[in-house]
């Protein structure tokens, strides 16, 4: 009887016991079954989003200044700034087309600088004959005898705007007018011949007439006289009034 209770007893035991494992083991695995995984990318919360809010006109100003010193360079023109310097070289533009034509319609009256027969003629359409080169050419200027020490006259008022010398005309001297038309005047002496800037009138004096030099000698004395428009040699007979 004694050895049947001590089997029950045991056999209770055994049984306490599995169950005590079993229930060790439930909970082992409810532990790691409620472990999670860490979250995808996908399966994560969206972060709270974060508006920017628009700087104030102060504000943006204060930093395009910024950056503008940063860079070492100019912040760009605001439209108005640019609407100003357009204007101001419209203007400009628009003034120097108004002096430019006013200037051209001065009327300005030109007299002979010397008395004397034309030994020879302006002409660049036609060939004329050169005696001294004993050959036909064209010429830009008109040939006008006079004795040399014969004083020259300015055409019409203006400045001396240039004095030049080379071999085949020897010394000149270039009066600018009003109307932008330039005169030239030569062969002249050095001595009582006008200088470079002066101021002078029409008819005043402004040398004495050089001896020809050797590509125009066989035209004997006389004074080269040119007169130019716009850079273009013109035809000084058309203007001058006797």
């Amino acid at each position: 009887m004694k050895k049947k209770n001590e089997s029950k007893m045991a056999a209770v035991l055994v049984s306490m016991g599995l169950c005590v494992v079993a229930l060790g083991a439930g909970m082992t695995y409810y532990t790691w079954s409620n472990v999670k995984e860490p979250l995808t990318a996908e399966e994560s919360p969206a972060s709270p989003v974060t508006v920017a809010k628009s700087p104030t006109l102060d504000t943006a100003k204060a930093q395009r200044e910024q950056m503008s010193n940063d860079d070492g360079e100019a912040p760009d023109p605001t439209p108005a700034q640019e609407a100003k310097t357009t204007e101001t070289k419209t203007t400009s533009e628009q003034k120097t087309t108004e002096k430019s034509t006013a200037k051209a319609q001065q009327t300005v009256t030109y007299a002979y600088p010397v008395t004397g027969e034309t030994v020879m003629p302006y002409s660049v359409d036609k060939a004329v004959y050169d005696p001294t080169l004993d050959q036909y050419r064209t010429n830009d200027t008109l040939c006008i005898a006079a004795e040399a020490g014969t004083e020259v006259k300015a055409a019409a008022d203006g400045t001396v705007a240039e004095i030049k010398e080379d071999e085949e005309n020897g010394r000149t001297l270039v009066i600018e007018h009003a109307d932008g038309t330039r005169t030239t005047y030569g062969p002249l002496a050095a001595d009582g011949m006008a200088k470079k800037g002066d101021t002078v009138k029409q008819g005043q004096t402004v040398g004495k007439l050089d001896q020809p030099t050797k590509y125009q000698a066989a035209l004997g004395s006389h004074l080269v006289f040119a007169m130019e428009v716009n850079g273009e040699r013109v035809d000084p007979t058309k203007k001058l009034e006797k």
